[in-house]
């Protein structure tokens, strides 16, 4: 279906090369889901706030059917439509006024998850079991990424490597490498969530098991002989995956299928259970995350420090 929606897209075409392709997307869906709600020929951000507020917070439906109540979901649309609006110099001061009162149902929600990880998320022994099982199956891909998601507390992006041998093929800055040397390994983070406030890092490390696995799998790629640089998250064929594919690809080699955001809560409250500030600190900076943001937003126990 064509929608109406020429300030949308003047918006997304302003943002065109600012803008990741992820929030693109997401954008996307929120305004879509805005215009359905509407109808066919309105756009929301010629509408009235009041009308916007009502329908965000009283009106609209979720993808199964069912009143709209995630407090997220909802702030995800005020915020679409905000910017939106503000990019054309549209009124929005009632629009942004609605999502600052939804910071406490967020906080409420966001406790009540906690709650329900405790209670559902693997454990971290789990996790080294899956993690060893990997190796014993020789799912070589399997175990460097979960090596890496367990060890550097990695992001969907950070795992988007890389892999080399020789430490002269890592000068791209728009890339990650894991580069394989006789001695040890090093991990290269240029691309990354947080890479504008911590920039690019650099790991020196070794490991037998890590090492062995990564001979592995390059040895296993097309054109094995002809290449210097292979992908981690790629096809059959070799290439690197889009951004928008890396998540489920990566989802189908960890435990129970589960995101790189519940793989370092289970590392973080492991590390709690045990004390281990040092620890907690070292996953801090390995994944480029402030510690208070690590304990608010990764803790299954919230505690401060």
């Amino acid at each position: 279906m064509n929608r109406n929606q020429p300030l949308f897209e003047k918006y997304i075409e302003n943002k065109e090369g600012k803008l990741s392709k992820n929030t693109i997307i997401s954008y996307k869906n929120m305004y879509k889901k805005l215009y359905n709600h509407f109808g066919e020929g309105q756009e929301p951000a010629l509408m009235d706030e009041e009308a916007l507020i009502d329908a965000i917070n009283k009106d609209m439906i979720d993808d199964k059917g069912f009143p709209l109540k995630n407090p997220n979901t909802k702030t995800a649309l005020f915020n679409t439509i905000i910017i939106v609006k503000k990019e054309h110099d549209l009124q929005n001061t009632r629009l942004l006024k609605a999502k600052e009162a939804l910071l406490e149902d967020i906080y409420d929600h966001r406790e009540a998850q906690k709650i329900i990880k405790a209670n559902t998320l693997a454990t971290y022994k789990q996790l080294k079991s899956h993690l060893k099982l990997a190796l014993q199956n020789e799912d070589y891909e399997s175990y460097i990424i979960n090596f890496l998601m367990m060890n550097f507390f990695t992001r969907n992006k950070d795992l988007d490597i890389h892999i080399t041998t020789s430490l002269k093929q890592t000068k791209d800055p728009t890339k990650n490498y894991l580069v394989i040397r006789n001695w040890d390994l090093i991990y290269i983070k240029n691309v990354y969530k947080t890479a504008k406030t911590y920039g690019s890092m650099r790991f020196d490390f070794r490991d037998k098991k890590l090492t062995y696995a990564l001979q592995k799998f390059i040895e296993s790629k097309p054109g094995f002989n002809d290449n210097y640089e292979w992908a981690l998250i790629s096809d059959k064929e070799g290439n690197p995956l889009e951004e928008s594919s890396q998540a489920k690809f990566i989802r189908k080699h960890t435990l129970n299928g589960m995101s790189e955001s519940d793989v370092f809560k289970i590392r973080v409250d492991d590390m709690e259970k045990r004390s281990d500030l040092k620890g907690l600190l070292e996953a801090s900076r390995r994944r480029g995350t402030n510690i208070n943001t690590v304990i608010n937003n990764y803790s299954l126990k919230n505690i401060s420090v």
